[in-house]
């Protein structure tokens, strides 16, 4: 019963910060040095329950990627941005995916994220002003030049090292680029897609032979619920951050590093 509780818990709380800028990989290492996940794997169960929240995003923006389907030659220079916004992450992922692994994914590293990430919020916020370009502002499309994207592209490498948040990266790429906060969550949501969908197959690819049919069952249960959470949680988060901003997150984020810090 108490594994169950711990699973289902990992899926609420992936499915529910996979969106929140406060890292949803790093809440499910904290989660599970207070509670552990006693099953194999455990590395593995986190990254690919994200599949879940990252259908939630893809049901979210279905429209959007129908449009970039069926018109595909009419925006190609979508594609091009989504190319160099995935590029950076996809060379450093793969030359330092061991290292990332083996060095980053404990508590204490997440904490200095999480505190590191948070002030990297609030001043964003205090200076969003001087940064944000008012043409970029004119239109719903979720598209950016190719400058804005390569640099966004640059911040989600941050996104490696777990606490940081892949969403609170590139929104925070987005912003410093020139991008209003609705525009450049919108586009970290949809660059989600490809990025995190790699990231699950490739370590699945290379733990797939290891897994045992119950890692299967937890993997899909906890897929399962981070889905319908996600699809709750992605509406709140865009409305929350055109409104209030990245600064609550990084109150957030300070407090809870500061916090798992004093536990250790």
């Amino acid at each position: 019963m108490l594994l169950f509780f711990v699973i289902v818990l990992n899926g609420i709380i992936e499915g529910l910060t996979e969106f929140i800028p406060v890292s949803s990989t790093g809440h499910l290492i904290v989660l599970d040095s207070i509670i552990a996940l006693e099953i194999g794997h455990v590395e593995t169960f986190q990254i690919s329950i994200q599949l879940g929240a990252i259908l939630a995003a893809c049901l979210h923006y279905r429209e959007t990627f129908r449009v970039i389907v069926l018109k595909c030659r009419e925006n190609i220079s979508f594609f091009k941005a989504l190319l160099a916004a995935m590029l950076p992450v996809f060379v450093i992922g793969f030359l330092a995916y061991e290292s990332i692994k083996a060095l980053l994914f404990h508590a204490t590293p997440v904490a200095v994220a999480l505190i590191v990430g948070g002030v990297a919020m609030i001043l964003v916020d205090r200076f969003q002003a001087r940064l944000i370009c008012s043409e970029s502002a004119q239109d719903d499309w979720p598209e950016p030049t190719f400058k804005q994207a390569l640099m966004i592209g640059c911040f989600q490498v941050l996104s490696l090292w777990p606490g940081m948040s892949r969403s609170g990266s590139t929104i925070i790429g987005g912003v410093v680029s020139g991008l209003p906060y609705k525009k450049a969550a919108d586009f970290s949501f949809i660059l989600a897609v490809p990025v995190i969908g790699a990231a699950v197959v490739y370590d699945l690819l290379k733990s797939a032979s290891e897994l045992s049919l119950a890692d299967v069952g937890y993997i899909g249960l906890g897929f399962s619920i981070s889905f319908f959470v996600g699809i709750l949680a992605i509406n709140v988060v865009l409305k929350w951050i055109e409104k209030w901003k990245l600064t609550p997150f990084g109150i957030y984020r300070v407090g809870l590093g500061l916090l798992v810090l004093l536990m250790q």
